[in-house]
Parts: structure tokens; sequence; C-alpha cells
């Protein structure tokens, strides 16, 4: 994607854009808002810069807003937290609807019990047990919010945290998936926490049910994104037979 918005940019301005991310998400997940940071000389307004770009991208690629910022503004280091939300189609028979777009898993999932024990995760925590074993650093974040819950037969896990390391939404998504098939239990999920040993915890969720929702700053003059995105794609349609219809 950065090069997709590189390239659209350098044409617009007729310049060499670098753009700056507020982070990378993990390969194969999607971002429903990210924000970006680009010095240009160019004397485009905001708005036609961005109109032009648009222009220039891909179907699935957009630029939703456009403004100019401090000097000093970086869209990573500036960033308070951000918000990452995890789909998942809980139903027998998958659906082609998600296809790409979320996990499936056909055991029900008692999203009451995972919303529980999401809550453990609130707070300064060593995440030790949800990232890779040679991930160098800190693994040390700060989570602000944690909840799970269920929209018709789509199961939303959110998260929002200082920062997140490659793989951890989905670590710990793929460990709640086992409290909510009710193979572990909210302790066990506690203790697996504590452990700060990844081969404690679950499998790694698939990366298409990953979204970065939302990226928020302190100072509500800088960029926010829009933090609602719709969890339910559940049509209304059902299959029936001719016998049935008579």
């Amino acid at each position: 994607m950065q090069a997709t918005l590189e390239d659209a940019l350098s044409r617009v301005t007729q310049e060499d854009i670098h753009v700056i991310g507020s982070g990378r998400t993990d390969a194969g997940a999607h971002a429903l808002c990210q924000v970006v940071a680009f010095s240009t000389e160019s004397q485009l307004r905001p708005e036609i810069l961005q109109r032009a770009a648009n222009a220039l991208l891909p179907r699935d690629v957009v630029i939703s807003q456009a403004r100019e910022v401090a000097g000093d503004f970086h869209p990573r280091f500036d960033a308070r937290s951000r918000i990452y939300r995890y789909l998942i189609w809980n139903r027998s028979v998958r659906s082609p609807f998600w296809e790409g777009r979320g996990a499936h898993v056909k055991p029900h999932l008692d999203e009451a019990l995972m919303n529980r024990a999401i809550q453990c995760l609130l707070g300064r925590h060593d995440f030790a047990s949800f990232v890779p074993a040679n991930f160098s650093g800190t693994r040390e974040r700060m989570v602000w919010a944690a909840r799970c819950w269920r929209d018709g037969s789509t199961v939303a896990i959110e998260l929002e945290a200082e920062g997140f390391m490659r793989q951890m939404v989905r670590s710990i998504v793929g460990t709640l998936i086992d409290v909510g098939r009710g193979k572990i239990d909210e302790n066990e999920f506690r203790r697996i926490v504590l452990a700060c040993d990844r081969t404690q915890a679950g499998k790694t969720a698939p990366a298409h049910g990953l979204y970065l929702v939302s990226v928020q700053y302190g100072d509500s003059d800088q960029p926010v994104g829009a933090p609602t995105v719709p969890v339910r794609f559940e049509p209304s349609y059902q299959a029936v037979s001719p016998e049935e219809k008579k």
C-alpha cells in the first residue's frame, strides 16, 4: 500500500514523495484507517491533492481525508493509541461474503466467556506469550480497552493499546478462541498471560480477520481515524427447496 500511495502522490505533486505511516499491520491484514504524513512543496490545497490522488489510486485504496499538520508531527510517535478489531464468522457453514475478510470458526463460541477473559489484559503487561520468541525489544504494552461481543453470526474482538507487536492481536485471538470453545477457562487464559511464554498460548489466528480500525492522537487537531466499522455482513437470504415452496 505504501508504494502505491507514494506513486500516486508523486504523480500529482511531480515530486519524489515518501510517506511515513502510523505503523505496520501484519501481512494480509486490513487497515480501515491508516494515518500517513509526507512533506511537499506543492501549493495544491489538501482537498485538491486528495481528489487528484484518489483518481489515480486503485479501488481498494483511498485517501479519506487530507489536512495540513505541524512540521514536527509524526504519525507513529505522536499516536496515543491504536484500535485493532478482529472479526470471526462463527457458523458451521462458511460464508462467501466473509472470504478473506474474517476468520471462519465452526464451533459455537461463547463470547461472554471470551469477554470476561480478555479483561485481564487491561493495564500494562508483558505480552511475551503472544509475540514470536525472536522478537527484539520490550514486550510490555499498555492496554486501554478490551472487549468481545457478538453481532449475529459474527464475533468481534477489539483492543485499544499504546502499541502492538507483530502477531500480538492474532495470538491473543487464537487463545481467546480456545476460551470460547471451552478448551480453557478464563483463569487458564490469565495464567498464559502471566507465563510470558509463547508456547503456552494458542495458535495464531489468520491475518485476514484483523483490522486496524483507528489511530488516536491526544491533540484533537491532529488526524484521527474513524472508529466505526460495521461488524455484521450476514445476508438474510435462505435457500428454499421446490418441495418447501409448495
